[in-house]
């Protein structure tokens, strides 16, 4: 059903009358008359009752009119309201965002999410908090706005670079690898791994690592937890490597920090999102703050 012809309709019930109805409209009487004959004939029934002999319409809706006028108040207010609610996504005054944030990188983007509050405060922020594989698979799947990856991007994504880190070996400061600046993966086929868990795309690049110079880490624990794996390498539990930038943040009289080489390792962190997706007015302001801020993703 053409919106216009009701528009035109609740017009003249408003107006009670064809001519002022026109003037109100911009439209010339002859148009008005034409519209809501259409309508009629659309609808299998007249709207307004008909003057003397039949001669010329009065504005005095019919019982069905009646009816209509009630039904076509609510659809031209339904209409209204769907305008009202796309200015107000565009304007940002309404929305959400979902972003997607590994364990071991969630902090670093803390200071911006809450700078994207405070510019935006009418936008639902959700989070999907888990490693990530699953962040790409979720960007991929379209569940998700906007979420950090590490390392290749699907050729369907785009990104913004976020967080190049050195990989580092994290030691109990009494190892025999205290006062090493640097030392490289092959030299670490004798220790005990805490890796990350499975679903975190850091722990398949350390494997990868490890099998590229022939051998396969001895693993005595994983978690999702980095200040956990760093207890436990306080209990000399074993050996972690983890990105420089955690390293630093750890008391550096409890541990020894070297820098991985051969092969040198790096946390390359990047803003990806799905190019085969429409970008929403909430997820485009959030990729504007990050552009902007990167000097703020920090702990």
């Amino acid at each position: 059903m053409d919106l216009r012809s009701l528009k035109v309709f609740v017009e003249i019930v408003q107006c009670r009358s064809f001519s002022l109805a026109a003037e109100h409209l911009y439209m010339t009487q002859p148009t008005i008359s034409k519209s809501i004959n259409s309508l009629e004939e659309e609808l299998g029934t007249a709207l307004f009752k008909k003057g003397e002999a039949g001669r010329k319409r009065e504005v005095t809706l019919t019982y069905t009119g009646e009816l209509i006028y009630q039904h076509a108040l609510k659809m031209l207010s339904e209409q209204r309201d769907i305008y009202e609610t796309i200015a107000q996504v565009q304007s940002l005054k309404k929305g959400k965002l979902t972003l997607g944030l590994p364990p071991l990188g969630s902090v670093l983007f803390s200071s911006l999410i809450a700078l994207f509050h405070k510019k935006y405060p009418d936008i639902q922020l959700n989070f999907l908090e888990v490693g990530a594989n699953s962040i790409e698979e979720a960007i991929a799947d379209k569940s998700i706005d906007v979420g950090v990856l590490l390392g290749n991007l699907r050729p369907i994504f785009s990104s913004i670079p976020v967080v190049d880190s050195p990989m580092c070996l994290l030691s109990i400061k009494a190892s025999h690898w205290r006062n090493r600046d640097t030392v490289s993966m092959i030299e670490l086929k004798e220790e005990s791994f805490l890796l990350f868990s499975d679903t975190f795309t850091l722990n398949n690049m350390i494997i990868k690592a490890a099998n590229s110079v022939g051998f396969e880490p001895n693993v005595v624990c994983k978690s999702s937890q980095w200040d956990f794996i760093a207890k436990m390498i306080e209990s000399n539990m074993g050996v972690a490597l983890l990105p420089q930038i955690y390293c630093e943040q750890l008391d550096l009289n409890k541990y020894n920090i070297s820098k991985l080489e051969q092969p040198n390792l790096n946390w390359k962190l990047s803003m990806a999102w799905n190019t085969t997706v429409a970008m929403s007015p909430a997820t485009r302001a959030w990729l504007n703050i990050v552009e902007q801020n990167q000097h703020r993703i920090h702990f």
